[in-house]
């Protein structure tokens, strides 16, 4: 049972805790060829005020164009590739890069004071090109990371090694598959690109181009008609919504994509001085007055660079703190999370995984690559972090998460513990009987032959509670399934049936 806590998402004020996300982008400015966009390009990240992002980077990635054949009419390309090294989040929590390449910007005079503010030019990954525009047309993903293959810091500047590939103008999908490479596409000949530690990730598709979200669920959907002009976000989930309705390349009425419920996207208005949305021309979160297909109406939806973009009767998403699902309120599902989560940390590597679930070898090593961890997954640790900014060493954050964090957590949202030991309620132990399943405030006969029931069966849904060894608390693995059923969590459960519920 989920116990909502009185902190909303709509009503949280306080901003990002460890975390920045891609926020707004302005891709292709109203005006005739390049003549607006020297002036008016830039991209917006959102996160913790003072947060340090050197060692991040942000690129632009075309994916091409394709008839249909799979063979590209227009072949990849990283268009720009941006070096946060030295920035920082701005007061307000917002950072601005914006296109300078002219020797001035626009965007710099709209920008609030708050806000961090850099240019094209002088983040610019060195590359043997210049910095340019932000390209328009073919499918377009723009990545946040964190990690880059052959990328180091050292002193606080970054360090390139030979083959580093994450900078304007390499191919990142020689094969184009629409997996970025990792250099051992086409015979060893491909750029290497994964392993990327992605933090944010946005993508839309046109003339039949590539997409390198990891998951379809960060590409918006459907952009017919139009190539956008802008993206501004409105939201950010763990998981998909389910808030809408969509017509997929079958005519099939299927669910909206997380990002089609998070930004609101499209042409400008041909007036640059509002920087106002064409409401005839845009793409937006669901309606939740429609019918399931209808948009929320933008009419008078503005972009903001370098501030929240409240506008029209819309209020942009806040981080709210706690909340590590990302589900816009801080439940008992987050305390859940944050106590499986000690020890973890930013750098975390697994086997990389090609679409079979199949690791990915390396031919130099004859080991599989590996991956960090990313996305979601590492925002939530982001933010788990950073509920005691100040567990490490000599009063720093500590790089994992810390028991002190899960203190802080718990008595900063001190939920009433569940009665582990109630799980059904009287006389329904037995699949199919009402109340199966549902705890009625007392641990009693039918609440053990209900564990029983799936503990006999070796049934992990339910009678998998802890891991081995672990049946007290305070133990390693207390509380924690281990995907294995056995004594040890029969132990845990009748230690806490025996408990009752107070």
């Amino acid at each position: 049972m989920k116990r909502a806590c009185a902190l909303m998402a709509a009503a949280a004020a306080t901003a990002a805790h460890g975390q920045v996300v891609i926020n707004e982008i302005f891709q292709n400015p109203p005006g005739s060829g390049s003549s607006a966009d020297v002036f008016y390009e830039y991209i917006e990240l959102y996160g913790e005020p003072g947060l340090d992002l050197t060692g991040y980077a942000i690129a632009l990635f075309k994916g091409g164009a394709d008839d249909g054949d799979d063979i590209p009419e227009t072949v990849p390309e990283i268009d720009e590739a941006y070096s946060l090294d030295g920035l920082s989040i701005g007061a307000n929590g917002f950072l601005v890069i914006a296109n300078d390449n002219s020797g001035f910007s626009e965007i710099g005079l709209l920008t609030p004071a708050a806000a961090t503010f850099a240019g094209f030019s002088g983040t610019h990954i060195p590359s043997t090109d210049t910095p340019g525009n932000l390209a328009n047309g073919d499918s377009s993903t723009y990545l946040l990371v964190r990690r880059r293959p052959l990328h180091s810091v050292v002193n606080g500047m970054s360090v390139y090694a030979p083959g580093y590939a994450f900078r304007k103008d390499p191919n990142p999908d020689i094969d184009f598959d629409g997996k970025l490479d990792f250099g051992i596409e086409a015979g060893g000949s491909a750029e290497m690109l994964d392993p990327l530690q992605i933090v944010d990730e946005v993508a839309w598709s046109d003339n039949g181009g590539k997409e390198y979200v990891r998951s379809s669920e960060q590409e918006i959907s459907d952009t017919p008609g139009f190539d956008p002009d802008a993206l501004s976000r409105q939201a950010y989930f763990g998981t998909n919504p389910m808030l809408g309705l969509r017509l997929d390349s079958m005519n099939a009425t299927v669910p909206t994509r997380t990002a089609d419920e998070e930004w609101v996207y499209g042409d400008m208005t041909p007036t640059l001085v509002d920087l106002e949305y064409d409401p005839l021309e845009t793409g937006a979160p669901t309606d939740p007055a429609g019918d399931g297909f209808a948009d929320i109406d933008v009419t008078g939806f503005t972009l903001t660079p370098g501030d929240f973009n409240d506008a029209a009767g819309l209020t942009q998403f806040r981080f709210v703190r706690g909340d590590f699902d990302f589900d816009g309120v801080v439940t008992e599902d987050d305390a859940s999370i944050i106590s499986a989560s000690l020890g973890r940390h930013l750098d975390e590597l697994s086997d990389c995984l090609d679409e079979m679930g199949m690791p990915i070898i390396d031919p130099s090593t004859s080991q599989p690559f590996q991956c960090w961890v990313e996305g979601r997954e590492l925002q939530g640790i982001m933010a788990m972090r950073r509920m005691d900014p100040a567990d490490g060493v000599g009063g720093a954050n500590a790089d994992d998460v810390t028991q002190s964090d899960i203190d802080a957590f718990n008595t900063e949202f001190p939920f009433a513990p569940d009665c582990i030991g109630d799980v059904t309620t009287t006389g329904a132990t037995l699949p199919g009987q009402p109340g199966f399943g549902e705890p009625d405030g007392a641990a009693d006969l039918d609440d053990l032959g209900y564990f029983l029931g799936f503990f006999l069966v070796n049934d992990a849904s339910v009678a998998d509670l802890t891991s081995t060894g672990a049946t007290l608390d305070g133990q390693p693995g207390f509380g924690i399934p281990d995907s294995f059923v056995d004594i040890d969590d029969l132990g845990y459960f009748l230690n806490f049936w025996l408990q009752g519920c107070s």
